[in-house]
């Protein structure tokens, strides 16, 4: 199988200690199968991967878009701002 490499950003760079991540692509992955999947392989992340919104090549996704590794994948995470 192959990987798919997550960008991640703000708040996600801090609690992962990292500017991407990569997670094991599943066959007719989708975005919400990946934060689904995200949040199993890191459970003390899960709380803020379930209010991030998944972007794939450079647009949001919805829950049921496929994700390939091809793709560029990123995880954006609320922003609140003022």
């Amino acid at each position: 199988m192959s990987n798919i490499d997550v960008k991640l950003f703000a708040i996600l760079r801090d609690r992962f200690e990292a500017e991407s991540i990569s997670v094991e692509s599943e066959p007719a992955m989708t975005a919400g199968g990946l934060l689904d999947k995200l949040s199993r392989t890191y459970p003390a992340q899960a709380a803020h991967l379930s209010v991030c919104r998944v972007a794939v090549n450079r647009e949001f996704a919805a829950s049921e878009d496929s994700v390939n590794p091809a793709d560029e994948v990123a995880l954006i995470p609320p922003v609140s701002g003022g």
